[in-house]
């Protein structure tokens, strides 16, 4: 018995499948989700049982399901492959067929619960997941996994002592130290400072190392135990921003260090009995390519080191160093904080948001590595792999979750990523935001997304326009427009914004304001003297450098702003907002009244008009956790 799908004929084992010459692969949670399908009674299967087959125990959020059903149907290229039937499930349509009998087709159908916008969360289900080139990957471990400390704050860093957790957070304004037993959080240090309490490490006798700012001075503090009865202190400069820790025994521990600020942070060993600072003068930490490391996370092996190098704001690698031998296990595309180190076993966050786990040999430098799954592409940003007292832990959460906020307060859009510019035209809100290997557009209509495109590229892309129907996308990399997932390139212009009503559309750059033209299909130098673009009801306008006004696309006069600050069109009035202290104000072009006062500034510049009301860029509270996890072997 086949499938069929789009045109696309099903592999046996449902891991690919081939249209022509045309061939798409399957990842392990689509596989597992198609064969569901597949399987079910008239291919109906519901929102639980899909959550539970694929991901099982492992950590996602509900929002995980509508990211994987969105690969699913761009991997088809058929949006209508897979309908939503309200409160209900998805509807799957195929056909089943005997190969060499002349049958009419089957077809089938099956459906599955949409998510409400509100709750939109990054989900990296469509991405490869691949390791590296020499790594081959099993199949998921059954893994367990308890809460073990939660906060609204940023986790720094945590260590673990007998039966309490130590962690150190921050918010904007404060830092604190707590003591965490059974999930009970106590204050130990607590300061009006977000980075007072840093990096923190525990040896198994009690003796504790941490780093601190104090005094605006920099000083790495020695405790004979948890916080209690310091008893050394070594100063440090404060472009050692966060030091790794790691201890060799009770009296000796490792730590990245650079004496002066303008050496490269290499390891050093700390003898508390002698208070004696030295080189690691045994391996060679040299840069491979001559340029300053300035930050690294170490932990001892055998005989040698694994250390995450950032090269020169280049890249971050994990690499193994041993004398004068290294061997590079892994090149990071974002910035990842830490690793855990076992008996016989390296884990680490991959560049897909998945925890990774490698089996190490004794000669690290000659093993094949063969990397399998702990946790999968998580929906959550996993962070700080530990393995503390021989049990494995990681921080979930811990990054700033941004979102379009209203000036009403009856509008709210959150995505785990970093959302860099919004934008609402023709009744529609189109949205860009970045993820670890690419971008991801949304699209919203009446307040439901109706497009979620995610796609990966090395391209600097920083601005969004709708114009007539399509989206088009523009950066310091040029202009492109997104169709079916791919960027077509329009313009190699270096845009500052691009703008559009639906029915005009212009670009800034550094040499001016240009014009979009349909003929050709591409941007036109319109004038050299243009700034602060942005679309309005009476066209796309800017500000005219010599004259001081505003004008539009026809180099119409339309207005003299008092002020040349950030400019929107709101409710058919043209204003300008600004900041003050930690607001931002929305002030009348013309008059200079006060149109609305926002209760937060607006990130990244970005404010827009949105029916009656008014949207902004802001921050979500940050929701962080620690988890213990324990695999079943």
């Amino acid at each position: 018995m086949k499938y069929k799908i789009n045109g696309f004929i099903l592999s046996t084992d449902i891991h690919f499948a081939t249209r022509g010459e045309e061939k798409i692969n399957f990842t392990y949670q689509e596989t597992a989700a198609l064969k569901l399908f597949l399987a079910s009674e008239n291919g109906f299967v519901d929102a639980q049982t899909l959550e539970k087959t694929v991901w099982g125990e492992r950590v996602v959020t509900q929002n995980s399901l509508r990211k994987l059903i969105s690969a699913i149907r761009l991997k088809f290229g058929d949006k209508e492959s897979i309908k939503n039937i309200r409160n209900k499930g998805y509807q799957l349509t195929f056909e089943v067929f005997q190969e060499n009998v002349n049958k009419a087709p089957i077809k089938l159908s099956s459906t599955i619960l949409v998510i409400p916008f509100m709750v939109l969360i990054l989900s990296m289900v469509s991405i490869h997941y691949a390791v590296s080139n020499n790594s081959s990957t099993p199949l998921l471990p059954k893994v367990s996994q308890q809460t073990v400390f939660e906060s609204h704050d940023y986790i720094v860093d945590y260590a673990k002592f007998n039966d309490a957790l130590y962690v150190t957070t921050r918010d904007s304004k404060t830092s604190k130290l707590y003591k965490t037993v059974n999930r009970q959080n106590t204050t130990l240090l607590s300061a009006n400072y977000p980075g007072a309490y840093r990096g923190i490490e525990i040896h198994s006798s009690g003796r504790t190392v941490m780093h601190v700012v104090e005094d605006s001075k920099c000083k790495i503090k020695i405790f004979a135990k948890p916080f209690e009865y310091q008893i050394d202190e070594i100063p440090c400069n404060r472009q050692n921003a966060y030091p790794s820790f790691d201890w060799i025994n009770k009296n000796k521990f490792y730590i990245t260090f650079n004496v002066n600020p303008s050496d490269s942070i290499k390891p050093y060993t700390y003898d508390i009995e002698e208070k004696l600072l030295q080189k690691v003068t045994t391996t060679n930490f040299d840069s491979g390519n001559g340029k300053r490391f300035i930050d690294a996370f170490i932990k001892g092996y055998g005989d040698g080191m694994f250390s995450m190098r950032e090269n020169n704001l280049d890249e971050v690698s994990l690499i193994y160093f041993e004398g004068d031998n290294r061997k590079t296990l892994l090149k990071f595309r974002n910035k990842p904080y830490s690793i855990a180190v076992s008996e016989n076993d390296l884990f680490y966050v991959g560049n897909n948001n998945e925890l990774l786990r490698t089996t190490l040999t004794d000669d690290i430098h000659s093993q094949e590595l063969n990397t399998s799954y702990v946790l999968a592409p998580q929906t959550v940003k996993i962070s700080d792999p530990l393995m503390l007292e021989n049990e494995l832990y990681f921080a979930l959460g811990n990054a700033a979750q941004e979102s379009i906020l209203s000036h009403s307060g009856n509008f709210n859009y959150s995505l785990a990523n970093t959302i860099i510019d919004f934008t609402y035209t023709t009744k529609v809100l189109s949205i860009l935001a970045i993820t670890n290997s690419g971008y991801v557009v949304e699209q919203l209509k009446d307040g439901t997304v109706f497009n979620s495109t995610y796609f990966d590229t090395t391209l600097n892309l920083r601005q969004i326009a709708f114009h007539k129907g399509e989206v088009y996308l523009a950066g310091s990399s040029g202009v492109y427009k997104l169709v079916n997932g791919k960027l077509i390139s329009i313009s190699d212009i270096k845009t500052i914004k691009i703008v559009s009503n639906g029915q005009c559309f212009i670009a800034e750059a550094e040499k001016g304001i240009y014009q979009f033209e349909a003929e050709s299909n591409s941007f036109k130098l319109f004038t050299e003297q243009g700034v602060r673009a942005f679309s309005s009801e009476q066209g796309c306008l800017f500000v005219d450098n010599l004259s001081g006004y505003i004008i539009n696309e026809k180099r119409e006069k339309i207005a003299k702003p008092i002020l040349v600050k950030y400019l929107f069109e709101h409710k058919g009035k043209l204003a300008h907002w600004h900041y003050v202290g930690e607001h931002t104000h929305i002030v009348d072009v013309e008059s200079g009244e006060i149109i609305a006062k926002l209760p937060n500034r607006a990130l990244y510049k970005r404010v827009i008009s949105y029916e009656d009301d008014i949207l902004y860029l802001g921050q979500k509270d940050v929701r962080t956790s620690i988890v213990k996890i324990k695999l079943d072997e």
